[in-house]
């Protein structure tokens, strides 16, 4: 049997995975809805000054925080690629 503080953490790391389990739902929401925009205005799906800025805020965010910034940008991708094929998806099904 695991000691309490090691059953007690392992928790805690389940309520957080599904908590950003939630935000990255929330996320893509949010994408859906840019994707929407971006078809109805004709704009591209990609906007690289976008990804760079948001790319700049996370290494800044990480490096305040002391977290990995290899780590938080690998997780930046993901998400942005998942932003994108959602993004693509309203695109593809769009009436043009």
């Amino acid at each position: 049997m695991f000691p309490d503080d090691l059953k007690t953490l392992r928790d805690k790391v389940t309520e957080i995975t599904l908590e950003i389990i939630r935000l990255s739902g929330e996320r893509l929401s949010l994408a859906r809805r840019i994707g929407e925009i971006k078809v109805k205005n004709k704009m591209p799906i990609d906007d690289p000054l976008v990804e760079n800025e948001l790319r700049d805020k996370v290494i800044d965010f990480s490096r305040k925080h002391g977290i990995n910034i290899d780590f938080s940008l690998r997780l930046l991708n993901l998400l942005m690629e998942e932003a994108k094929r959602v993004q693509r998806e309203v695109a593809e099904s769009s009436p043009i």
